[in-house]
């Protein structure tokens, strides 16, 4: 299901298929396989990666342009020589190699995508710093557009999951770059919450569509995933900010009260601190008090489909007589006033002595307690 940003999801895609900017060192991983069209196996052979480079070099002097497009993007001949000369490193080689024979990787290299339950392989190489400062940048450039997609386009809590369980190959600068895009997000999802606060305070009827995303679980359910000990402050912050739009949309929308409690009680989920976690708590216990929920109130009423069985059997006793009953009787109805209190007192006797298996008169007062409740509003009523 999209996200909150339908419109952005062709702009993710060639988010994952661009450069940064001129001077990043992040950029998209393309195979050898991308580029010569076919499957290598490996280990890579020279020879047939020099045959590659010359295939290319034909194609992009017959299509008679500057530049050629291969896997969404545009390369110039310079960037054709570029990854040749690159790829005839033997360490490059190597590195290849590995990521050709760990699928998960590849794929997660080249389209940004992981699947549940999908892991890299354990393979030594991993773990040297040559393999991780080469791997980086084409890393968090897959990092970026995965995170973007996630929390801007369409949300993957699987993929989230396993791309967090598995290791990430980055520097320490290439990853706080990563982070501190997911910061930028979370940060900006922190002001739209903000901005809808000071409009309801200023009485300027905020709509509700750009924060109802924003408050459900799907998407809090994205940022609990994300590691606490880089998220804390900011969850706390999040749910604080829920906890303050939740209380201007109870007491400035009827509508959505039972909407209120859910994102409450997402907002506890969120928090990290105990003493927010508390109070979001007893905000959500004032707000069951003022308004319980809707499958309470629903068993709150249930006495009313008692009372209609017994209005429907009053009409039945009042309009119905035997076959000997005089054409009057069976023409004419009987009407009992409901403010006629001696009216009432009959209906309850006659019901008694006809079916003395049920409890007519807490069936009536049940019946007046009900009109009572239905005089009740709820207006002005705010959570402190």
């Amino acid at each position: 299901m999209p996200g909150r940003h339908p419109d952005l999801h062709l702009l993710g895609i060639l988010f994952i298929f661009r450069r940064l900017n001129p001077q990043s060192r992040l950029m998209q991983y393309l195979s050898p396989s991308t580029f010569f069209g076919v499957t290598l196996s490996a280990p890579l052979d020279k020879k047939a990666i020099q045959l590659g480079r010359k295939k290319l070099f034909a194609e992009l002097e017959l299509g008679g342009g500057s530049t050629i497009e291969l896997h969404g993007k545009q390369l110039t001949k310079n960037d054709i020589i570029q990854y040749f000369d690159d790829l005839l490193k033997e360490d490059t080689l190597n590195y290849h190699s590995a990521v050709a024979e760990d699928p998960v990787l590849l794929r997660f290299l080249e389209e940004a995508i992981i699947e549940r339950k999908e892991m890299f392989q354990d393979n030594p190489l991993y773990e040297e710093e040559r393999f991780i400062h080469w791997i980086s940048p084409y890393f968090c450039h897959s990092f970026l557009a995965f995170m973007t997609t996630c929390f801007l386009v369409e949300p993957d809590e699987d993929g989230l999951l396993y791309l967090l369980a598995n290791n990430h190959f980055m520097t320490a600068e290439d990853a706080a770059k990563g982070w501190d895009a997911v910061v930028r997000i979370l940060m900006e999802d922190i002001s739209t919450l903000d901005r809808y606060d000071e409009q309801a305070k200023n009485k300027r009827e905020p709509a509700l569509s750009p924060i109802e995303y924003l408050m459900e679980f799907r998407y809090i359910r994205l940022i609990q995933l994300l590691p606490q000990n880089r998220f804390a402050s900011i969850r706390d912050n999040y749910a604080h900010c829920m906890l303050k739009v939740s209380i201007a949309v109870f007491n400035g929308d009827n509508q959505h009260r039972d909407t209120v409690r859910t994102w409450l009680e997402n907002a506890e989920l969120l928090a990290v601190s105990e003493a927010i976690k508390a109070g979001i708590n007893e905000k959500i216990r004032e707000l069951e008090a003022i308004h319980p929920p809707a499958e309470e109130k629903k068993r709150e009423f249930s006495p009313l489909k008692v009372i209609i069985i017994a209005v429907i059997i009053v009409v039945r006793l009042a309009t119905c007589k035997s076959n000997s009953s005089t054409s009057y009787y069976q023409n004419t109805p009987m009407v009992f006033p409901e403010t006629s209190p001696f009216s009432r007192e009959r209906i309850l006797d006659s019901l008694e002595r006809k079916y003395p298996h049920m409890d007519w008169k807490t069936i009536e007062k049940n019946k007046r307690e009900m009109d009572s409740v239905r005089l009740d509003t709820l207006t002005d009523v705010s959570i402190p």
